[in-house]
């Protein structure tokens, strides 16, 4: 279809990245997991989530998490977290916004903001995608930009 007459340029060169190109370079931390309340099971994390928390890779990610979500937050603030995504979603909303302690491969905690939308896939039912940002990244970046 990239190559049918009409079709610009323009459009050719934007179907020509492939999934691993932008996972690999976008500028940001993210991962997949399933959109169920009981299960939360995590599919794929980018090059940039598993170096921001330092785990090695996917399958240690996977081992250390039970490949759970919930597992990435901080204990104490589980619940909360959770509730909070779900009554946002539940409410209308495909996006949902959230502070908390990630779980990085060491054992401490980072706190950052997530991001994460819901959607429909083929393949796996509702997922979430999520963006997470250092929040004190965020704070030495931009703090100066909000006051005054």
């Amino acid at each position: 279809m990239a190559y049918r007459e009409g079709l610009q340029s323009g459009i050719r060169k934007q179907l020509g990245f492939a999934f691993k190109d932008i996972s690999e370079h976008l500028p940001g931390a993210f991962i997949i997991y399933r959109a169920d309340k009981d299960d939360d099971e995590l599919f794929y994390a980018n090059h940039e989530f598993l170096h921001m928390t330092g785990y090695k890779d996917m399958d240690e990610l996977f081992r250390l998490t039970n490949k759970r979500f919930r597992n990435l937050i901080l204990k104490d603030e589980q619940k909360q977290i959770e509730s909070s995504i779900w009554e946002q979603i539940d409410s209308g909303n495909e996006n949902d916004y959230i502070h908390f302690h990630l779980r990085k491969a060491d054992g401490s905690y980072l706190s950052v903001l997530d991001h994460g939308r819901i959607v429909e896939s083929q393949q796996y039912g509702r997922v979430f995608y999520v963006l997470f940002m250092d929040w004190e990244d965020i704070h030495i970046h931009y703090s100066d930009k909000f006051s005054g």
